[in-house]
């Protein structure tokens, strides 16, 4: 028995019964408050303490709510997820889950292109698919490739506005060989404008991105030999969310060291 239950059971009946039925109240209350943690909440916490576990939960209610609602916010915020998922999948080597959002997510791509308020992060999702297909396909990459950077041009034309195109252009001037026109000084510009307007308008479904889009452009400065920069672009993420696991324990560890 804890002290607390010990304090409580040496009370004067009358007072024990107010104060048990006060802590039931209490208890209640946090009860209700775990049970109604939004999956844009569950999703975030997962990013930055590495509890995946919470990104699947979270995936499975988007899921659910967009069979309830038909919304197409919800729809956009359940590719959002997938999206997140399936660049974890990979670097965990887990290509089955990866083959399966990745398809999953494409049979909403349609609907979200058919509607004028979501068709440019449409076109950047469909565009980090393809990506997500190279990583497992190289030899594809030339077509494939293509095929990307062509939606991330449509993506950003639709509306120059939207972060997520410019974090898709980003992540192809990062990733690609500069002989398919990647560029890490054109990645730094990319993702720094995305920062940008991510910080102008922050929704709750993106912060776990605008912490991802950060730790790209401090990897960009690192690539380009700004590791000033690189630091500083770190300690942003930190400051943002102390708590950040991967920057916190991995990443800036690293630079430091290096």
């Amino acid at each position: 028995m804890t002290t607390r239950l010990l304090f409580i059971m040496h009370l004067p009946t009358g007072i024990r019964s107010k104060l048990t039925v006060i802590l039931l109240a209490l208890f209640s209350f946090t009860s209700l408050q775990a049970e109604t943690v939004e999956p844009s909440e569950m999703i975030y916490i997962a990013y930055i303490s590495g509890k995946i576990e919470l990104w699947t939960e979270a995936i499975a209610e988007l899921e659910e709510k967009y069979r309830r609602t038909g919304s197409i916010d919800i729809l956009c915020e359940l590719t959002l997820a997938r999206y997140g998922y399936i660049g974890y999948s990979l670097g965990v080597d887990n290509r089955a889950e990866a083959r399966k959002h990745i398809s999953l997510a494409e049979e909403s791509i349609k609907k979200l292109e058919a509607s004028p308020l979501y068709a440019s992060s449409a076109y950047a999702l469909q565009a980090a698919f393809y990506a997500y297909r190279i990583s497992m396909a190289p030899w594809r990459a030339v077509f494939w490739g293509q095929r990307s950077m062509n939606l991330i041009d449509r993506a950003i034309e639709t509306d120059p506005a939207n972060p997520s195109a410019w974090i898709e252009h980003g992540n192809a001037m990062f990733y690609a060989p500069a002989a398919l026109g990647g560029s890490k000084e054109k990645a730094v510009d990319s993702y720094s404008r995305a920062i940008r307007l991510l910080e102008a308008n922050m929704k709750e479904s993106h912060r776990w991105l605008y912490l991802n889009t950060l730790v790209g452009l401090a990897k960009s400065y690192r690539e380009t030999g700004n590791r000033a920069m690189a630091r500083i672009t770190y300690l942003k993420a930190l400051d943002f969310e102390p708590g950040f696991r991967w920057v916190k324990d991995e990443l800036l560890p690293e630079l430091i060291a290096d």
